[in-house]
């Protein structure tokens, strides 16, 4: 553990959000891991959709100065305009990148799989992201598939949650399995499991495995470093 150097700025997590009770703990749990990985550095959490606290909320009463780190793994309306939407007119907040892609995030993939597969030696894979209208995060979780393909050795297909899930299934060779491309349990976690039932294995989400909390860490460095 790096303890954090007296006076450094909040971290902040600003987390999607999700009615998933299962979900919000898996928010909870990230940012715990994130605080436990730094000594001395404050972390709070928010979100940006559906769950409370706010961004603006906490952005409202706590301190400054803050580097706000999106726990999201692609761009999309957060983080192009919520965001920089919220911390306009705030010289005190910084904004990190997004978390993805990174081979961090690749690293916390593959663990999943394994934990997934339990005696399976291998299979096709399907990465499966949440989807967006814009083609910046569609060439992203590209990107997140090309590095989980270059670990595995072996072909990656992509497709999201908002698409024909079962056909992108189907279109594989047996064995199955599905890399879950999502931060936390909800929704689209229950939509992936429903289509893939009786057809793959699927790997639970990223959620706060120790590769994520580095990687957490490490915007929040980046972002401080001005780079």
């Amino acid at each position: 553990m790096q303890p954090s150097s007296p006076g450094a700025p909040r971290l902040l997590i600003a987390a999607h959000g999700t009615r998933s009770p299962a979900g919000s703990a898996t928010s909870v749990d990230l940012a715990a891991a994130v605080a436990a990985a730094r000594p001395g550095l404050r972390v709070d959490l928010c979100f940006l959709d559906v769950a409370a606290p706010t961004l603006v909320h906490a952005l409202d009463t706590g301190p400054d100065p803050t580097v706000v780190v999106p726990a999201l793994l692609s761009t999309g309306y957060h983080v192009q305009h919520d965001i920089p939407a919220a911390v306009s007119g705030r010289a005190g907040v910084r904004v990190a990148r997004h978390l993805g892609p990174h081979p961090l995030l690749t690293d916390a993939l593959l663990a999943r799989l394994t934990e997934a597969r339990g005696a399976l030696e291998q299979a096709s894979t399907l990465l499966v992201g949440a989807g967006s209208s814009r083609p910046e995060a569609s060439a992203e979780l590209d990107s997140a598939a090309e590095l989980l393909a270059a670990r595995l050795g072996q072909g990656v297909a992509v497709t999201t949650v908002d698409s024909d899930l079962t056909a992108a299934l189907d279109g594989l060779s047996a064995p199955r399995e599905v890399a879950t491309y999502l931060l936390a349990d909800g929704r689209f976690y229950e939509l992936v499991k429903a289509a893939a039932a009786g057809r793959a294995v699927v790997a639970a989400p990223l959620g706060a495995h120790p590769a994520v909390v580095r990687l957490v860490l490490s915007r929040y460095d980046e972002a401080l470093a001005g780079t």
